[in-house]
């Protein structure tokens, strides 16, 4: 029996954005899934884990702080899950690799998903995030399509 629910955004130019819950019901999580296609900006970086470990560490630190300064916040700070995936051994200069971040979040109060208090803070949560993590970030491009 599925329950979850899941809406998709078009908001974002360079990224696939879904918002969803597990539970429509009885929500207790909300997650965020964004998906793009990185591409390094230079070729002269030979190895891209401490990029990527980079790149996971400054969306932790920008939801936490985003999470901290909203003053009626849905999330719980403390509970935050990032799933950062991007494969390290395919990435080179000229070629673009699938990136996917997938942020869960511990809702305080259950709070349905569908209502508009509630995507509308999803969208700013997720624009706040895409605009101070991946549209400023020095080592990636990212893309909506491979090609």
């Amino acid at each position: 029996m599925k329950t979850g629910k899941e809406i998709k955004t078009n908001k974002f130019k360079n990224y696939n954005v879904t918002f969803g819950s597990v539970n429509n019901k009885n929500p207790k999580a909300i997650y965020i899934n964004i998906s793009s296609w990185a591409q390094p900006k230079e070729e002269d970086e030979l190895s891209y884990t401490s990029s990527i470990r980079g790149l996971n560490k400054k969306i932790r630190q920008n939801l936490f702080n985003t999470l901290s300064e909203d003053s009626d916040s849905l999330f719980d700070k403390n509970r935050t899950i990032v799933d950062l995936d991007i494969r390290e051994s395919g990435i080179r200069y000229g070629k673009r690799s699938f990136m996917s971040c997938e942020i869960t979040l511990y809702l305080y109060n259950e709070y349905s998903i569908t209502t508009t208090y509630m995507k509308d803070k999803l969208e700013w949560l997720t624009d706040n995030l895409v605009k101070n993590v991946f549209e400023n970030n020095k080592i990636f491009e990212f893309n909506k399509k491979k090609n």
